[in-house]
């Protein structure tokens, strides 16, 4: 994405209404800054009339006074206007956020999410969030109100003492040249440390999801990979703190130069009598707290720069590349019907998983895919899904190209029972029904005994009331992959794919799932990875894959015993 200003890239991923908040309050901080300026530069008129007992430019010390009062309770109201507009905006940037991703990550191919995604995510839309939520709310809004002073009193010193007006107009620019040269430093050092923040995060999500296989092989108390990504970070971040440092000390040394040759100035001009004493007084405390404003600002763009990757970030996963969605579908001819017709697929553009593969399933057939690890079985399953697009050729589900189908209809015409059976903490009973929400009570029943689901409900404390935990973690392995053939069966769509269904049961709840398929043959079309004899003899076609991922033969399975081949 062409790099611009944080704030544009802001109103990219908010609601008109929360960028119109956004647009109040910094037009409030604006203004509010504006009269924040005018109220430290009336103090000096008001100072030296105090001094010297007289008016100045025609009026009083309590003139003066009476001005800074009216300026300064408008600058407070319109302040706490434009804060509270700029918070709103800052809360409502993060939901329209969260929204934008949801909506970006469910259109995602699955080939985008790997091992690390989890953590990057949850890190993206937890810690981040927050973060460039408070750039909305604090770090901009403030700058805002900050440079309107700072033009103010820059402007107005012109009138007071042009000699003051020129050394800040100079001044100024040579102060912002180093402050974003500081700025440039402290990116530089986050680029280099993010990555690394990243890993770590990853790693230890990885070290709590899979504490059980750790353990199995005693390496909790030492995980080589989460020990490298914390020493890696660690020296990574040595060299960033170092470039981070210097950036924050040129940021330090450019306010200390311009405040220093400005007392020098001022002290100069005093000595030489052509500034009059308590003016000199007045002009060195409004060039202390110009300095202050310029601190603050540095302040600010640096805070804002440090949450620079973190937009980035969010910016890539949202230019990655959609699947295309068909904006309407074209008519379902052959309903139940799947046709692979010539498919060649790789994930990344160079190791082919899948070459020239063709083959049709009927409706209301069972069809097994077989061969040996890494042949394609999955993938298969995943292209009719559309997780994936293929590189080449065409995947036809109920007589239409996947690719003319909105993801809605595809998804209609698909159950999928998969390895990695995902639940969500809800009740048992909630988790089947998602199946299809509009289910009866005697049809979920049904599915449930057919499926072996009614057994773990009968023990679970709270039966089928009893929630499941993250993920489904407080069941089995073999319990989720019942609960997902329940979702199946209640579903009743016209195309079932399953992936090794039976893996991981024992013997008794086998037949459940068993079962179970025998009653979605009777309405559905199946296509079942598996490796159990008796699942392949009761198929209706057996497509046996190579190692190449080619179609070596395709036939029942009587028949292709008795034929040379695979």
């Amino acid at each position: 994405m062409k790099r611009q200003a944080l704030l544009f890239r802001f109103k990219r991923y908010m609601a008109k209404k929360n960028w119109r908040m956004v647009q109040i309050g910094y037009s409030s901080g604006f203004v509010s800054g504006v009269l924040n300026g005018l109220s430290l530069m009336i103090l000096l008129p008001a100072i030296v009339s105090l001094a010297e007992g007289g008016p100045v430019f025609g009026l009083s010390f309590w003139n003066w006074m009476l001005i800074l009062l009216v300026v300064g309770v408008l600058s407070i109201v319109l302040d706490f206007i434009g804060q509270r507009y700029s918070y709103i905006g800052g809360l409502g940037f993060m939901n329209d956020v969260h929204q934008k991703v949801g909506d970006k990550i469910s259109k995602l191919p699955l080939g985008t999410f790997r091992a690390d995604t989890a953590g990057k995510l949850s890190r993206m839309v937890t810690a981040e969030m927050m973060n460039l939520s408070s750039s909305v709310a604090n770090y901009l809004y403030k700058n805002f109100n900050i440079i309107a002073s700072l033009v103010i009193v820059a402007l107005l010193f012109w009138m007071w003492d042009y000699r003051l007006g020129l050394l800040l107009t100079l001044g100024v620019p040579a102060y912002l040249l180093l402050l974003s040269l500081s700025k440039s430093l402290i990116n530089k050092g986050k680029i280099m440390s993010e990555p690394c923040e990243e890993k770590v995060a990853a790693r230890m999500v990885e070290f709590a999801k899979c504490q059980g296989a750790l353990r199995a092989c005693h390496a909790t108390s030492d995980y080589e990979a989460l020990s490298s990504a914390l020493k890696q970070a660690d020296t990574i971040g040595r060299k960033a703190l170092a470039w981070q440092s210097l950036g924050m000390f040129l940021g330090g040394m450019a306010k200390q130069m311009l405040v220093t040759v400005s007392i020098l100035l001022i002290v100069s001009l005093a000595l030489k009598g052509s500034m009059d004493v308590f003016v000199a007084i007045a002009c060195i405390g409004m060039v202390m707290s110009f300095s202050k404003m310029l601190e603050d600002v540095a302040g600010n763009v640096s805070g804002t720069e440090e949450r620079r990757q973190q937009m980035e970030r969010i910016d890539a996963l949202m230019d990655t590349e959609e699947l295309k969605e068909a904006q309407e579908s074209k008519e379902l001819k052959d309903i139940g019907s799947v046709e692979l017709e010539n498919v060649s697929f790789s994930y990344d553009k160079e190791n082919i998983v899948l070459n020239n593969v063709s083959f049709s399933v009927k409706p209301r057939e069972m069809c097994a895919l077989v061969g040996p690890s890494g042949s394609g079985k999955t993938t298969i399953e995943h292209l009719i899904a559309r997780f994936y697009d293929v590189d080449r050729g065409s995947i036809k589900v109920s007589g239409v190209n996947v690719r003319d189908l909105t993801t809605r209809d595809l998804m209609s015409q698909l159950s999928m029972v998969f390895q990695d059976v995902y639940l969500f903490n809800e009740s048992l009973l909630d988790n089947i029904r998602m199946g299809n929400p509009g289910a009866s009570d005697e049809e979920i029943k049904k599915a449930c005994d057919l499926a072996g689901v009614t057994e773990i409900a009968n023990r679970l404390p709270d039966g089928w009331e009893s929630r499941v935990g993250e993920g489904g973690s407080s069941l089995s392995g073999g319990e989720r992959q019942r609960v997902s053939i329940a979702r199946a069966l209640i579903k009743k769509s016209p195309i079932v794919l399953l992936d090794e269904a039976t893996s991981a049961l024992d013997a008794e709840n086998e037949a459940h799932i068993v079962q179970a398929m025998e009653e979605l043959r009777k309405n559905a079309t199946l296509i079942v990875i598996a490796h159990k004899l008796e699942t392949i003899q009761t198929a209706d076609k057996v497509v046996v894959l190579s190692k190449d991922g080619r179609v070596e033969q395709i036939g029942k399975h009587d028949e292709l015993t008795e034929k040379e081949g695979a």
